[in-house]
């Protein structure tokens, strides 16, 4: 898939994919694709994020739903960020609640009220409902279920972002990306690193450790963690899989716009403690299409029997759409960003 190749029926592009998240539905034989993107009539100025749905029957030909799934709030916590979606399906729940959507919204920039030389967005975790996966409605009354506070309640203020969910025996794990700290900007690092948290409900949530220890790089150094979690429970085998973006040595990458070098992953028996590989799930690979100029950071893993896939995001300079440009070190470059899929253990 690359960004800016379809145009929707209000005549705008996706100018960019980024958080895909992966499901596949054993009763349709279908497999649902939900990532976020901007949507306007140019790549710049970019429009309003919006997360996308897609579905497709083999990760191959794709049909997009022509109105997004989710759009940012008119106003309040999520009024200018909503994204990095997560989507499972619980057959189990009400009718209307039976896809769980869990993201990461935003409304201003640290400082509060800055607007230059900020930091990043204020993240918080945000759930919403639906009874089809096409259309998702915020829980309670604005839809903001986790926050920074309810995880380092010692920190003066943090962020808590990229949400994974995964349902085993009726209770909600969600593992997300976690930053507690202190300081005028937020820039003194008290924790960062993948948190987890249970609920019954995916609104209410109990903070089971944060940051997890066994996924750190250096299990007693607190500040050195991974990001973007994607995580599966293969049911057949009693055991947990978590692949998370690693940043380290990125500078030879040509794009420069929150880059990683791959994929690590880690297994468990319990989703408590985890071991982690020696070696990357995925690197980067600068001959390989869809990522000739670097990867964006963040990968989504689902299952499919014995199988595993992974879908990721690309920067790279083929095919590129008119006036699509990304950011070099001093510049930028014509260049687009794309789907790209890798497998494991998967059916030819």
């Amino acid at each position: 898939m690359i960004a800016g190749t379809h145009t929707f029926n209000d005549g705008k592009l996706d100018t960019a994919i980024a958080d895909p998240n992966l499901i596949w539905d054993e009763g349709a034989s279908l497999w649902h694709l939900y990532y976020q993107s901007p949507h306007g009539t140019t790549f710049n100025p970019p429009g309003p994020m919006v997360i996308r749905h897609a579905t497709s029957a083999d990760l191959t030909t794709w049909t997009f739903q022509d109105a997004p799934a989710f759009t940012v709030s008119a106003s309040g916590w999520d009024s200018t960020h909503a994204e990095t979606p997560t989507v499972i399906y619980n057959p189990n729940a009400a009718a209307d609640k039976k896809f769980v959507l869990m993201y990461t919204g935003a409304e201003h920039m640290f400082p509060v009220g800055c607007t230059s030389n900020c930091s990043f967005p204020d993240y918080a975790i945000g759930t919403a409902f639906s009874a089809d996966g096409s259309t998702f409605t915020r829980a309670g009354t604005d839809g903001k279920t986790l926050d920074a506070a309810a995880v380092y309640s010692a920190s003066s203020d943090g962020v808590v972002a990229d949400p994974e969910l995964v349902l085993v025996g009726g209770t909600y794990h969600l593992f997300f990306s976690s930053y507690g700290c202190h300081g005028t900007n937020c820039d003194q690092v008290d924790a960062y690193g993948i948190a987890h948290a249970t609920s019954s409900d995916a609104i209410t949530w109990t903070v089971a450790e944060a940051p997890v220890r066994s996924l750190l790089a250096t299990a007693s150094d607190l500040t050195k963690g991974y990001s973007q979690p994607s995580v599966i429970y293969d049911e057949a085998h009693c055991r947990w899989e978590i692949w998370m973006a690693d940043q380290a040595n990125t500078s030879n990458q040509p794009v420069k716009f929150n880059n990683m070098t791959g994929v690590l992953r880690a297994t468990s028996t319990n989703g408590t403690s985890w071991n982690k590989d020696s070696m990357r799930d995925l690197t980067w690979d600068s001959t390989a299409a869809g990522e000739h100029l670097g990867l964006l950071t963040g990968a989504d893993v689902a299952q499919k029997g014995t199988g595993r896939y992974m879908v990721y995001v690309g920067f790279d300079d083929q095919n590129v759409p008119p006036n699509s440009y990304l950011p070099t070190a001093s510049s930028f470059v014509a260049g687009v960003m794309t789907l790209n899929l890798a497998t494991r253990d998967a059916p030819p």
